[in-house]
């Protein structure tokens, strides 16, 4: 088993843990933030299609998609290995679905592409890194999808 599975598999588990934790301490009316953190994980968005706001989960998975393949595109369809930058490679696994894939396509160390100029290599390995920890984000954002009220809010609905 190589290193790229093996974090694989350990990001797996700490969601896991993380996401059972939180089902396990959350009140019973918002376990379902907790399902739907894991399910952000797997894939941008789907988190927020759980919970019924298909308009955002549409935007996070159009974003991170496009980002993390526009990477992709620059590197010549590699996903990060260690050896590129070990920064980059841990920030790919912000998303189960870019932890796959940089599993199955991480076989080859990833090269510049000849037709563009070699300048553009470094960004694309940035994109996909940086699609997985602004996953991160979206993830934690399915604890309080409907955003954080102001005081004079609360009273409002309070009201």
């Amino acid at each position: 088993m190589d290193a790229m599975t093996k974090i694989l598999f350990l990001t797996c588990a700490g969601v896991g843990v993380a996401t059972l934790t939180a089902h396990s301490m959350l009140p019973a009316g918002k376990r379902k933030y907790a399902i739907a953190f894991l399910l952000a994980w797997m894939v941008p968005g789907w988190g927020h299609l759980f919970l019924g706001q298909w308009k955002k989960a549409l935007f996070f998975f159009a974003t991170l998609g496009s980002l993390y393949l526009a990477g992709l595109w620059l590197t010549g369809f590699r996903t990060v290995g260690f050896d590129d930058n070990p920064f980059y490679f841990v920030g790919q696994f912000g998303s189960g679905l870019t932890a796959l894939l940089g599993v199955l396509l991480g076989g080859v160390k990833a090269f510049p592409r000849a037709d563009l100029p070699l300048g553009l290599y470094s960004p694309g390995l940035l994109y996909i890194c940086i699609s997985g920890l602004l996953n991160v984000i979206i993830m934690l954002n399915c604890f309080s999808p409907e955003g954080v009220a102001s005081e004079e809010e609360k009273e409002e609905a309070a009201a």
